[in-house]
């Protein structure tokens, strides 16, 4: 059952369109900013130091968004991921609207057959697989390998490339198990802002879980921080930490769906979380294509900058549809809109665009839970 289960997780991350190949040999990851034209550079070295850039990659006066990319369990094949969907340069939009933007690649740490393995590395060193990581010929090695978990070396690697921006600014997204990186990487951030150990110009102002994925059962690493008796699971830690950040910080936080892939005996669905934020609910066309469903939501998120943020509809008994006046969730939405989004009461579920690939034509049917 196990062999099956792994074969079905790989079949659904892997034969998707994002499939990051590591550049060579060597060990790379970390921080890269990117410009309109999906060019990219390395924003910090695996040592710390920040690199200087040209402003067409990363000016300290504007606002920034870093994305995590998620489990990657058959890297070596069609590339890195990046910006560019199907031709599609999605971080033109951003960066023509004042953005900068950029990756957070953990790739080769990434590369595992078995998804636990992966996610254990974003918490702890201490997990089933350490912190080895596959080079490009296939093999798995623990040469110059950080004595750092993921989270960790992501925590310093953007707040030290952000120390000096003045816009006081910071989004996070992160797709599948990255949504998990990203909010690490915000809990960290709190922490180390409400301690005073940072300056309160990088705390985290919005986070976007794009489809994000929870494995199920609890795990050693984690040990048991609400004494309940028995190990934390990796979605009760998001959750408080997403709950410690509404209540210091009061950010927005939307939650993205697109995928059954927490229905498929591997996943949690963590419904407590979804009770706390914004939750969106993408239907596309690809019907009981998971893959499909699962992958498309980061160019439909990506894309949405470009667009006026989509409508909200209601639709009476006779199926007659009404526009409500507000606007759903997107990446053109504004901070107070998801904020008003988050709670108990009310999800977002999609009955227009689901046909397209342009975001531009979504509709969304509000709903009550």
């Amino acid at each position: 059952m196990q062999k099956t289960l792994r074969l079905i997780a790989v079949m659904i991350f892997a034969c998707g369109m994002f499939i990051p190949a590591m550049a060579n040999a060597a060990l790379d990851y970390g921080l890269y900013w990117f410009d309109g034209n999906n060019n990219s550079v390395k924003a910090v070295e695996a040592n710390g130091k920040v690199n200087k850039v040209q402003r067409s990659f990363y000016d300290p006066k504007k606002p920034t968004i870093v994305h995590f990319h998620g489990w990657q369990p058959a890297s070596g094949i069609l590339g890195r991921e990046d910006f560019n969907f199907k031709g599609i340069i999605t971080s033109r939009a951003w960066k023509e609207k004042g953005w900068n933007i950029a990756y957070f690649y953990w790739d080769q740490f990434a590369n595992e057959l078995e998804v636990k393995h992966a996610e254990a590395k974003m918490w702890s060193t201490n997990g089933p697989r350490g912190m080895r990581y596959k080079k490009s010929d296939g093999s798995y090695s623990t040469q110059n390998a950080p004595n750092k978990s993921i989270g960790q070396i992501a925590f310093e690697q953007v707040t030290a490339a952000l120390a000096d921006n003045s816009s006081n600014y910071l989004r996070l997204s992160g797709h599948s198990l990255g949504s998990q990186l990203a909010t690490i990487v915000a809990g960290k951030i709190s922490d180390a802002v409400t301690s005073g150990s940072i300056s309160a110009n990088v705390m985290v102002d919005r986070l976007e879980l794009l489809d994000p994925f929870f494995s199920k059962y609890g795990k050693s690493y984690l040990g048991d921080a609400n004494g309940d008796g028995y190990d934390d699971w990796t979605g009760e830690h998001v959750r408080w930490t997403v709950q410690t950040l509404i209540n210091r910080h009061d950010i927005p936080v939307t939650g993205y769906y697109s995928s059954n892939i927490n229905d498929l005996w591997i996943g949690d669905k963590n419904n407590g979380l979804r009770s706390m934020i914004a939750e969106m609910w993408h239907r596309y066309w690809y019907l009981v294509d998971e893959v499909n469903k699962h992958n498309h939501v980061v160019p439909n998120y990506f894309r949405s900058m470009a667009s006026a943020p989509p409508e909200e509809v209601t639709i009476n008994w006779w199926g007659r549809r009404s526009q409500t006046g507000n606007v759903a969730a997107s990446a053109s939405t504004s901070d107070s809109r998801v904020k008003a989004m988050m709670g108990n009461t009310y999800y977002w579920d999609q009955v227009e665009g689901r046909y397209t690939s342009d975001p531009a034509d979504d509709q969304f049917e509000i709903k009550r839970y």
